[in-house]
């Protein structure tokens, strides 16, 4: 039988615009917090998983030398804004197959001295060329589901009212105040009809999570009331036949079956979710296309409060991608720190009441051609 992964220890930098912190820095700081937390030492680690999309060659390998520690595997992953997630993926299998005990994902990413204005997949790609970036997207989204469902504009600015909320309480976040809908409705245009506050900003940062066999977590001298990882989806995308909605959302049904397929839940069994909100209506059609929300229901559960804390299912009890950052390679590490930080009841004033199993979802990149280029999801239990 396949060995039960559990998450021993979560830490994290604060997100933000640091331009004069080395990258480096954000991985060293997030993954010792990581073994404070676990009452680990570097040397009882026997393996590094580390994703990153801008940090450049062994990008892994240079963080675990200025942690103290080397000659240990280190495997480096890019998978656009999954590669935090990815890299989790990837310890939580190879703990489960028995190969390790003791192994450190984590997610590190400098974007301030590296991105300018949005972030633009690769130049060949064709959609890119003729205009088809993240935000253009996102804002034909959000038309499109306000044409098919009769949503408004008031209803898609509430998902960024919420989560900049639920980020007052969140100390590792990019923004901790709450914005009005006023301001949601009224601030610079970025892609209509989104505006800045329905964006989620460059940011940097770096986020870490122990990850433990049972005999890892017995080294440790934990008990195994750690939360657990159930499973950890990964899908990319497939071709587009030209005839899909945009919002058809395809890839994320699929990301959600392999959830559901590996973890051996059923979706109604999730009390929360950390979503990649980028934009604000992704939110929206994400949770939709999970299947967690009917169709075209989401931005009227969002006004109506059913995902804010205290609702039927609070989402990005964090403050999301829109009020953490997204500093692309961390942000999949950041929600599995959030989730287990939740599991266990330490989310303080953001805490979600009776969580005990949770999702996270990250959606990374554009392939041209395609409904998109990865999708992670992972589910955790208390």
């Amino acid at each position: 039988m396949p060995e039960p992964v559990y998450v021993a220890g979560a830490g994290m930098t604060r997100f933000g615009k640091f331009p004069d912190t080395p990258f480096e820095d954000f991985g060293v700081r997030a993954i010792r917090a990581a073994l404070k937390d676990a009452s680990a030492a570097i040397t009882q680690v026997e393996a590094l998983f580390l994703g990153t999309v801008y940090g450049g060659m062994v990008a892994g390998q240079r963080v675990l030398a200025q942690v103290g520690a080397t000659g240990i595997p280190v495997v480096n992953i890019e998978n656009a804004c999954s590669s935090g997630a990815a890299a989790i993926r990837d310890a939580w299998i190879a703990v489960r197959a028995g190969l390790y005990d003791v192994v450190v994902a984590a997610g590190v990413e400098k974007m301030t001295d590296r991105v300018s204005g949005g972030i633009l997949v690769d130049k060949s790609d064709l959609d890119t060329a003729l205009g088809m970036v993240m935000a253009a997207n996102h804002g034909m989204s959000a038309r499109r589901y306000m044409s098919d469902y009769g949503a408004t504009r008031e209803q898609i600015a509430a998902v960024a009212v919420k989560n900049h909320t639920h980020s007052m309480h969140n100390p590792y976040a990019q923004y901790q105040r709450p914005i009005s809908l006023n301001e949601v409705l009224s601030a610079r245009l970025i892609a209509d009809p989104l505006g800045l506050y329905d964006c989620s900003p460059i940011s940097d940062g770096g986020a870490a999570v122990v990850i433990c066999s049972a005999a890892g977590l017995a080294r440790l001298g934990l008990s195994e009331s750690a939360p657990r990882i159930l499973g950890v989806g990964l899908v990319s995308g497939t071709h587009n036949d030209g005839v899909r909605s945009i919002n058809d959302e395809g890839i994320s049904r699929r990301g959600g079956v392999a959830a559901w397929e590996l973890s051996g839940i059923d979706p109604t069994d999730i009390d929360f979710v950390e979503m990649h909100d980028c934009f604000s209506i992704a939110e929206i059609v994400r949770m939709e296309g999970l299947g967690l929300i009917p169709r075209g229901e989401g931005a009227k559960w969002t006004q109506d409060g059913l995902t804010s804390l205290g609702g039927r299912l609070p989402v990005n009890p964090s403050g999301g991608l829109l009020s953490c950052g997204h500093p692309i390679g961390a942000t999949g590490a950041r929600q599995a720190c959030e989730l287990t930080w939740q599991l266990r009841g330490q989310a303080h004033g953001r805490q979600v009441d009776g969580a005990r199993t949770a999702l996270a979802y990250c959606k990374g990149g554009t392939v041209s051609g395609t409904d998109g280029a990865s999708v992670s999801t992972l589910v955790m239990q208390a």
